[in-house]
């Protein structure tokens, strides 16, 4: 149909335009004289194509090969009111509930819905974490759609040499994190085959890719690289040496520490004795402690010292003093050096996954947190570590202990709007009664409790879905005081049963 050709020639005008040959026949075709005065034919035909367009018109003849079908599928797929449960998560009806799910799909070995795949599939562009979760349950089909769509194809990585020698530095990142994951050795060895000819920018985003699989058949070639000429080389081999618990690095960074924090007495009373290091000493600056980088107080050698304490195991200071986590965190408060000494513990123990460090730097800030002296104490990193079962345990006795709900701004409220901490039944028994009291007593129609919607709002995904039901009737009870609460207590309610009733689906 040339209807764009016949609407261009009546826009510019018979004089500066003609009918072209192939419209021609097609208007002969139709009947059209096309000998008569041009105007009229122009007017004729606009007269047919009119209809035409509002009819539609026969589709072109595909004449190029058909696509292959993909292969039967070997996994179980997921029934239709799983498939509807994902279509409600996509859309952002119960958007932090996509991870259980596919965590479900997993675990019951069953693929995702055929129809989904490519919107989860661009997701996976830009969620490198939701790709590992998701790839083992696309499936047959999932594989074969990747193997249709060049972006996709970004996601399936060859691991041979001849990528790994020939790719962009993006192309080979990713080939070097998928070798770490699955062959640690491996991928150190490809990392080696070039590393002699690979620039400078090569080179520093390879040996990041290194923190993947980390071990110590990595430490000769990182011991190496503090020898470097290049200083971020230096810097890199030196962070990942620091997260080897029992590399020479950390080794020669104790024989430093147990010299230089001590126990000396004032008045009787036993307290560190420090000393700081000097910002010229060249063996420390070989394995990355930097005056350069300062803690948020104090000069060069603060920080110095700082970097040191951060990244030593810490069951190192057991042995030094021969006293528990919780006994040597109030030690270390009789130093002027306090707030830096426990802050550098707080991110080792994060950093070598210490939890007995980790429940003693909990505790110590939860019992200080309104002191005034430990108002700036930052222990993100173990807040960010924390084990399940660390912050379940310490949270429920916190609770337990308590005539009521802990105040809206403290930092037990904190913890529980906490995403990914998953609460176990204790935990979950002594909050719920206490939120309902606190309701009860503070009867309003106005915005209040923000802090306490939040912590209600995450608990709808940090609680077990199996207690739904408990839950439901405890609050729908006979007693519902609950005025300006009940959107918030209706919508916590509803998460928990479409989290109980996805994955019961899905176990089917």
């Amino acid at each position: 149909m040339h209807w764009n050709e016949l609407v261009k020639l009546a826009l510019l005008g018979t004089d500066r335009s003609s009918l072209s040959p192939a419209m021609k026949a097609e208007l002969q075709g139709y009947g059209i004289d096309t000998g008569k005065e041009i105007t009229e034919v122009i007017l004729e035909s606009a007269a047919l194509y009119a209809p035409l367009q509002k009819a539609g018109y026969e589709p072109q003849t595909w004449e190029q090969p058909l696509l292959a079908k993909s292969p039967e599928e070997a996994l179980a797929n997921c029934n239709k009111q799983s498939a509807n449960h994902l279509r409600l998560i996509l859309l952002g009806r119960y958007p932090y509930a996509l991870a259980e799910f596919v965590q479900g799909m997993a675990d019951y070995q069953k693929c995702l819905p055929f129809e989904f795949l490519p919107e989860l599939l661009d997701k996976c562009i830009k969620d490198e974490f939701l790709w590992q979760k998701i790839a083992p349950i696309i499936g047959h089909r999932g594989n074969w759609l990747i193997g249709l769509n060049p972006i996709w194809q970004k996601l399936k990585v060859e691991t041979s040499q001849e990528k790994w020698e020939i790719g962009t530095k993006i192309e080979r990142v990713a080939i070097l994190k998928k070798l770490r994951q699955e062959d640690p050795e491996g991928g150190l060895s490809m990392l080696l085959s070039t590393w002699a000819e690979d620039g400078l920018s090569e080179k520093s985003a390879f040996l990041k890719c290194l923190s993947i699989g980390l071990s110590d058949i990595d430490e000769v070639f990182l011991e190496a690289c503090l020898d470097f000429p290049r200083k971020q080389i230096r810097e890199s081999a030196a962070i990942l040496l620091g997260e080897l618990p029992n590399s020479q690095l950390q080794q020669r960074i104790w024989g430093y520490l147990k010299e230089a924090i001590t126990i000396g007495k004032e008045e009787g009373v036993a307290k560190p004795f420090i000393i700081l290091p000097s910002p010229k000493d060249k063996a420390l600056l070989r394995d990355g402690i930097s005056p350069k980088r300062k803690w948020r107080r104090g000069g060069e050698t603060t920080g110095m010292l700082y970097q040191m304490v951060s990244i030593l195991p810490p069951h190192h200071w057991e042995k030094q003093f021969q006293k528990s986590p919780s006994e040597i965190c109030y030690f270390f408060t009789q130093s002027e050096w306090a707030m830096m000494l426990i802050e550098g513990v707080a991110n080792a123990a994060a950093l070598h996954g210490s939890v007995g460090w980790m429940e003693a730097i909990l505790r110590f800030w939860l019992s200080n947190y309104n002191n005034r002296r430990w108002a700036e104490l930052n222990i993100k990193r173990v807040l960010s570590a924390l084990p399940n079962e660390v912050f379940n345990e310490v949270l429920f006795e916190k609770l337990k202990a308590r005539n009521g709900l802990p105040e809206e701004h403290s930092p037990l409220i904190q913890l529980l709007q906490k995403e990914d901490c998953l609460w176990d039944d204790r935990l979950t028994n002594v909050l719920m009664p206490q939120l309902k009291e606190w309701i009860a007593d503070n009867v309003s129609y106005s915005w209040t409790g923000i802090q306490y919607r939040k912590m209600l709002k995450q608990a709808a995904y940090n609680i077990a879905p199996k207690k739904e039901k408990q839950l439901n009737k405890f609050w729908m009870g006979i007693s519902q005081n609950w005025a300006g609460w009940e959107k918030d207590i209706q919508q916590f309610l509803t998460v928990l049963q479409f989290r109980r009733e996805m994955l019961e689906e899905l176990a089917k």
